[in-house]
């Protein structure tokens, strides 16, 4: 019995051979001299991308924050946040959203931007610029995930006089299902039992990662139970289901001070049952991945309106 294709690789030979271009590209010695784990991305990000690619409110969101510490979250205008959570948006008169957005040339101004201009006491020039900029401070902490696979449930949204607005939906639940954290591979000289031996003492440094990053996820959702985990070195992977109580310890230990993750929370204690390490792209890993995008899928499918 021929094993499971990924959705979005299904009668699509060039996601196929994309998946083998990422793969070389990882590995090649000339773009990828350092073998750092960065250039395992694009690999996974296919990969994720097609296994829910049937899925319509099954999302891949990179480099997604799970947890920021309070004082140092970027404050929202809370006009926006009161309009978002609105059931309706009123219609401005601009007929929803603008499918072009002019280039402002260098004579006009831009919203959100002030420049003032002092003299200092030596009489020359000092221009103090503010910039409404949507970056987190440069020593702010947070936890942030190589992937999440997100489960987004929401409402269709339309204007009077049938305009989208938004995209179309109010979202109305996000629930992270899966967390993926990639570690570089090893060394690309390695074969056979060396490979695998270098394969085993890496991997934990990932597990131990997703144990970390499952807990600040239940601490941010008090109502999360369970979160899938995938722990993957290069092309080679392996995954676990990480339940509440697994990691209720560490929760305590996080949330009885200030959440520096950079601490040993002493993992060892953490008892989970991790699959067999196994490489991408062989019919063992499709099979396995058949699991995940089932458990996946079972949250809930919403179906996309006509129309839309």
């Amino acid at each position: 019995m021929p094993s499971w294709t990924l959705p979005g690789r299904k009668d699509a030979p060039n996601m196929r051979y994309k998946a083998i271009l990422e793969t070389s590209f990882a590995f090649s010695y000339t773009f990828n001299p350092r073998n750092l784990e960065f250039h395992w991305y694009p690999l996974w990000n296919q990969t994720l991308s097609d296994m829910v690619s049937d899925v319509p409110n099954v999302i891949v969101a990179p480099q997604y924050p799970i947890w920021f510490v309070p004082q140092d979250d970027e404050v929202g205008n809370e006009d926006e946040r009161d309009k978002d959570d609105d059931e309706e948006y009123e219609d401005d008169g601009s007929g929803g959203d603008p499918e072009e957005v002019p280039i402002i040339s260098g004579g006009e101004s831009i919203p959100g931007e002030s420049i003032v201009l002092a003299d200092d006491d030596e009489g020359a020039d000092e221009a103090e610029v503010s910039f409404a900029l949507t970056v987190p401070e440069k020593d702010a902490r947070g936890v942030v995930v190589d992937f999440s696979v997100i489960n987004l449930n929401g409402v269709p949204l339309k204007q009077p006089g049938g305009k989208m607005r938004y995209g179309g939906w109010r979202i109305t639940a996000a629930n992270i299902s899966l967390l993926v954290e990639v570690k570089s591979f090893v060394s690309r000289s390695l074969t056979s039992a060396e490979l695998e031996k270098a394969i085993g003492r890496r991997i934990p440094a990932a597990c131990d990662d997703l144990i970390k990053q499952a807990a600040y996820l239940f601490l941010q959702d008090p109502n999360k139970e369970s979160v899938l985990a995938i722990a993957a070195v290069g092309q080679w992977w392996c995954n676990t289901k990480i339940n509440r109580g697994d990691v209720h310890h560490i929760m305590q230990l996080l949330a009885a001070k200030d959440p520096l993750f950079q601490v040993n929370f002493g993992l060892d204690g953490v008892a989970l049952k991790w699959t067999k390490v196994l490489r991408l792209g062989v019919a063992p890993s499709n099979d396995r991945l058949r699991t995940i995008y089932n458990s996946l899928k079972s949250i809930g499918v919403l179906e996309t309106p006509v129309g839309v």
